[in-house]
């Protein structure tokens, strides 16, 4: 770790959506709660420490962190002596940072928020507008009801197939931006009905020899933002080959 001032003095232009809500509530403390509850869906960015889980260099790719790993992340020394563990709400400002090389790790902000909620964390202590955070205040924010998750229903399942001009055209584009072959060989995207609990919604068919937990939590990354109101979004990770799926064809 190095040494470093009390963060907080720098200021600049917000970079994504959910820095512009960060800066709206450091404005304005009654607009916090908007984007606390909007961090704790959207990607944090951290970078780990060599030898942790993600910190290898050239070990690119998506990884799922396993029983007995121990993520360690970089931080900074308070003046106060304090260790601590900075995050990031967009990837360009750990590079600002750490260095233009460093390997940068994504993760749900209220899965890591939750791994580090005994600690200090300085969010965007260098390049933004800076935001300290004690365990009690995070703690606090962990509090905030998730945002409608995607559930995944249990049951028996119909897929239907789906008419170009009922395409789900924003997870469809979702699901193009972030995977491709040979990550993936194929999804495709059905229409889906649970008779035995009246529930509708999408199923995606996913082809791929990565394992199953890797995918289907990448793929909730993907889609997450995207309004699926009532319905819900299952998905089935299986090896390529064999029948076509049901639905249209995204990749």
């Amino acid at each position: 770790m190095t040494d470093a001032a009390t963060p907080m003095t720098f200021t600049d232009n917000p970079m994504n959506p959910l820095e512009e809500l960060l800066y709206n509530g450091l404005a304005d403390p009654t607009q916090m709660g908007a984007f606390e509850q909007i961090m704790l869906e959207a990607d944090l960015y951290a970078v780990p420490e060599p030898g942790s889980p993600g910190g290898t260099p050239g070990d690119d790719g998506a990884k799922v962190l396993r029983a007995g790993e121990q993520l360690v992340l970089r931080g900074v020394v308070l003046n106060d002596g304090r260790n601590t563990v900075t995050l990031f709400t967009d990837p360009h400002r750990a590079r600002v940072m750490f260095g233009d090389d460093v390997r940068i790790l994504a993760m749900q902000g209220r899965k890591l928020l939750d791994m580090l909620k005994d600690t200090v964390i300085l969010l965007n202590p260098a390049g933004g507008k800076g935001l300290m955070m004690e365990p009690d205040q995070i703690k606090a924010v962990l509090g905030h009801e998730p945002v409608r998750p995607l559930v995944r229903p249990s049951g028996r399942v119909e897929l239907h197939s789906v008419e170009p001009e009922n395409e789900p055209v924003f997870l469809s584009k979702a699901l193009r931006e972030s995977f491709q072959p040979p990550q993936v060989q194929a999804i495709w995207v059905a229409r889906a009905v649970w008779p035995d609990i009246g529930q509708i919604g999408w199923f995606a068919d996913v082809r791929s020899d990565q394992p199953a937990d890797e995918i289907t939590a990448l793929l909730q990354r993907a889609v997450r933002g995207l309004k699926f109101g009532t319905e819900t979004l299952d998905v089935s990770v299986t090896k390529p080959g064999g029948k076509d799926g049901v639905g249209v064809k995204v990749v």
